[in-house]
């Protein structure tokens, strides 16, 4: 029987904890910071694996009502951009991790666009960079709550759980 991914992440931090990093010389301090640095990034690709799907569809979702909150507020010319790309990401499989990202690439290529409005002549209205301005707060928050684990955040113990922003 093969181990499962817990499993093998586990083998591979005991690994750098303690067969690499410590055959790392004491005066080589930039490999000894990447093992430490491996170590984090595997303990948390611990604790996000099994969601990762989930979270890539919920940025989805998250991006594509951007983009059709957008059409609302935008030029003709714009929308037309937007529509193009809320289009072809119409049958994303949510549950394909690649396909999810191509498609949030694809729809954040053309609110690009959109915000760039031919190299900065096309201005966008209030309401859009409202629209944007939402979107950015509850990315952000998401953002944070998937990589909590990293240690980094000053506020980390006030955000909510990952449940409620996947």
């Amino acid at each position: 029987m093969l181990p499962n991914i817990d499993v093998r992440l586990r083998n591979m931090v005991k690994a750098v904890q303690e067969v690499i990093a410590p055959a790392i010389r004491e005066d080589e301090k930039l490999a000894q910071e990447q093992a430490r640095l491996v170590i984090g990034q595997l303990g948390m690709l611990q604790e996000q694996w099994k969601n990762a799907v989930r979270y890539e569809a919920g940025s989805y979702r998250l991006i594509r009502e951007l983009a059709e909150t957008l059409t609302e507020f935008v030029e003709t010319g714009q929308v037309a951009v937007l529509q193009q790309a809320l289009g072809e990401t119409a049958e994303t499989d949510q549950l394909d991790i690649d396909a999810l990202n191509a498609g949030i690439c694809t729809i954040g290529d053309a609110i690009d666009k959109v915000i760039l409005g031919d190299d900065g002549k096309l201005p966008l209205s209030r309401e859009a960079w409202h629209a944007i301005f939402d979107y950015g707060e509850k990315d952000a928050l998401r953002s944070r709550v998937w990589f909590q684990g990293n240690g980094i955040d000053p506020d980390r113990g006030d955000l909510p759980p990952l449940e409620e922003v996947i």
